[in-house]
């Protein structure tokens, strides 16, 4: 996987994807106290909750590219909705390989039948309880190169 990343396949567009789950929409119930001479902007410690929402975010590194879609609810659905969305940005002409990590969701019935629909697309799991971008940099590491 790790060489994936750091040499991906001629015609391939490889895409490290990750979600932020349950991201809270807040607002406060009263507006912000500008900052005035001697005081510090001040803000009132209540809010009121809208809700949440889900964050999908698919980084294409050597292409320059960042693919995000926000979905309601953190179900295999959405992640198959995240991977059209992948399908409409990508070049027709690639392959697809995306690294995310080994979520239920991602291996749901859903996912499954998507990808077999979608040749050019294939999933590669991170092991459990890992970070695709710890791994790449251990190997460049011990490369001697450095990552920040």
């Amino acid at each position: 996987m790790v060489g994936l990343y750091l040499a991906p396949p001629a015609n391939t567009a490889v895409f490290e994807v990750d979600e932020n789950p349950q991201i809270q929409a807040l607002e406060r119930t009263a507006p912000v106290l500008p900052m005035v001479l001697g005081t510090p902007e001040r803000r009132s410690f209540d809010y009121v909750r809208h809700g949440t929402v889900d964050l999908f975010a698919a980084l294409g590194a050597a292409i320059g590219r960042v693919i995000g879609k926000l979905s309601a609810q953190h179900r295999a659905v959405g992640f198959r909705d995240f991977l059209d969305e992948i399908d409409r940005q990508a070049d027709p002409g690639l392959a697809v390989r995306v690294i995310c990590d080994d979520l239920s969701a991602r291996k749901a019935a859903v996912v499954h039948r998507r990808l077999l629909a979608h040749p050019r697309f294939r999933l590669h799991f991170t092991p459990a309880y890992s970070s695709w971008i710890n791994q790449v940099r251990a190997v460049v590491r011990g490369a001697g190169t450095t990552l920040p």
